[in-house]
């Protein structure tokens, strides 16, 4: 009877367990909760390129992961997970912001990943109904007063009946603190973005024709020819131009003196930048793009969903030149000619590692982790055929619950310019004043 028993037993717990198998399988993968991980260390890796809610009505515990492998699990179509009654107090347990931060000036710096983050801002300052400081030109280039050094209230669009101030500019705009105050809302937070100097020539260089500018089409290194000897190009094909986009066009458009931009004093150039630093509430980093844009949330007190991003790149490019190896002497001629790029990108990288320092014992890296999972995730959704159930994230550590649908998709692979555009039109039509004319009236 003893033995009949412990058979009984033993089949008991054999189909419990088939039923269980049963049951994950046909529930699908879990989403993550919280990563138990120790990251103490900066993640090394080559720079990431981008260039940007409800619950669900059935429910299932949540899995602790505890190893980075099991953050790829397959891709579910609709996925729901309840969080035992906790999920608001969870959620308040490890929010220490009290409201988002929606006074911004974005410094848009060409071939960046700027286009990808105005994407990002852009779907925040919509959902925020934010007030933009919008081109009267429009948006064929998404440029306000670039490469002016001046802005001023009649620079955007409508002024005088938006109001004096206002709280949002995105648009091509060259750094200046003390004519941004004058026209943008108290307390406004300054974000600017810097790409490793070297990576930024090439890129910019094709991106915007200088092979063709300096005649250069038909060589088979036009960067190289260009360092060769970058003064006589100048001289030869650039007269009377102030401003040059091979010479600390980065520095120039974060705000660096323009009469300063040719110094080789090492010393007033860290002067300068450390001064200019104090301005900026953070700098992204285009080679650390993803946990720059963590390090943006926490700054800025935003959710997780605001952060998403396209990993499709906006303009990409294709010319095999872009890549030809240059010779010592060229790379010595660059960084001659760039020295206030080069110390800027140093300074605003390392201040950047030190702000990553200071919130690592607060779970950056386990949120950075989560980012790039979830990132991943929303990408292969929105690629994917928009017929299916929405996609439903759960509230987490970082993220209020939301959903991800086909209009969710569009949002973030919407151009900047399109994105302007449908801000611009939802401010005017909230104040009713679309078809009011505007005044000839200029106000400095």
């Amino acid at each position: 009877m003893a033995a009949a028993s412990k058979v009984k037993v033993l089949w008991s717990v054999f189909m419990c367990l088939i039923f269980l198998v049963l049951y994950m399988n046909l529930a699908g993968p879990m989403w993550p909760d919280q990563l138990d991980m120790a990251i103490s260390a900066p993640f090394k890796k080559q720079r990431h390129n981008s260039s940007d809610a409800v619950l669900g009505r059935s429910s299932r515990h949540v899995e602790v992961l505890t190893a980075v492998e099991k953050l790829s699990p397959a891709e579910p179509r609709h996925v729901t997970i309840h969080y035992n009654g906790t999920s608001s107090s969870y959620r308040e347990q490890h929010d220490i912001c009290t409201r988002p931060v929606t006074n911004l000036v974005f410094i848009k710096v060409h071939k960046t990943a700027s286009a990808s983050t105005a994407v990002v801002l852009l779907r925040f300052a919509y959902k925020h109904h934010m007030t933009m400081c919008y081109s009267p030109r429009g948006n064929k280039r998404f440029t306000l007063t670039f490469p002016s050094t001046e802005i001023y209230k009649s620079n955007c669009s409508r002024w005088q009946v938006l109001g004096d101030h206002f709280n949002f500019l995105v648009h091509h705009t060259v750094f200046n603190k003390t004519a941004m105050d004058r026209i943008m809302k108290p307390g406004t937070k300054y974000i600017g973005i810097m790409r490793e100097p070297q990576s930024h020539f090439r890129s910019q260089f094709f991106y915007r024709r200088h092979h063709l500018r300096y005649r250069l089409r038909h060589h088979p290194n036009p960067l190289g020819a260009f360092l060769d000897n970058p003064e006589h190009q100048e001289r030869k094909w650039s007269k009377n131009r102030t401003w040059s986009g091979e010479r600390n066009n980065q520095a120039f458009i974060m705000g660096f003196p323009p009469h300063l931009l040719n110094t080789q004093d090492t010393g007033l150039m860290d002067d300068v930048i450390k001064q200019l630093g104090q301005s900026y509430t953070f700098v992204i980093i285009n080679e650390y793009y993803e946990e720059s844009l963590v390090m943006l949330r926490r700054k800025l007190c935003w959710d997780m969903s605001d952060i998403l991003h396209s990993t499709k790149k906006i303009h990409e490019q294709h010319n095999p030149k872009k890549y030809i190896p240059l010779t010592d002497k060229q790379l010595e001629n660059h960084k001659r000619i760039n020295a206030v790029d080069y110390r800027m990108y140093d300074f605003f990288n390392r201040t950047f590692w030190e702000s990553v320092e200071e919130e690592a014992g607060r779970g950056f890296w386990e949120e950075v982790t989560y980012f790039r999972y979830l990132v991943e995730r929303v990408n292969k959704y929105c690629l994917a055929s928009q017929d299916s159930e929405p996609l439903n994230v759960p509230i987490s550590k970082w993220n209020n619950a939301f959903s991800v649908n086909e209009m969710f998709c569009k949002g973030l692979n919407r151009k900047p310019k399109d994105w302007a555009k449908k801000l611009f039109y939802q401010m005017t039509r909230r104040d009713k004043i679309w078809k009011k004319p505007s005044l000839n009236v200029a106000s400095k």
